[in-house]
């Protein structure tokens, strides 16, 4: 599920079938050899992520919808829209998916990285 872009904001990224990304913003970091990336990312109804980990750590935003997460063998939480959850860095994310069987879930991730690094990786 690695992502790769083309270094502009509003890019659309592919992962696994049926979930869109697309690069709101690119940012760098002054003094710091990082940018600031945002991504809104739309996984459809029931959609759920294979097993993965994410290099740093990372905020999401829930746009809209109901999405279910957990990391090594936490408990899954549920996280509504207008709430936050923190993708943790170099944890296997064990569970994320898409709670609704018939609406899409859009939510918004928040990462400094270097440039060019994808957020998210296989395990």
């Amino acid at each position: 599920m690695d992502e790769h872009s083309d270094g502009r904001a509003g890019a659309r990224q592919a992962g696994f079938a049926g979930v869109t990304r697309k690069v709101l913003e690119r940012l760098p970091l002054p003094g710091r050899q990082q940018e600031l990336m945002v991504v809104e990312v739309t996984y459809p109804p029931g959609g759920t992520a294979p097993l993965h980990r994410h290099p740093v750590a990372g905020a999401i935003y829930i746009v809209e919808g109901v999405a279910e997460s957990a990391y090594g063998s936490d408990e899954p939480r549920q996280y509504r829209a207008g709430e936050t959850l923190q993708d943790r860095a170099d944890v296997p994310h064990t569970l994320f998916r898409n709670c609704d069987p018939d609406r899409p879930l859009r939510f918004l991730t928040i990462y400094a990285l270097e440039p060019g690094r994808s957020y998210t990786m296989e395990p």
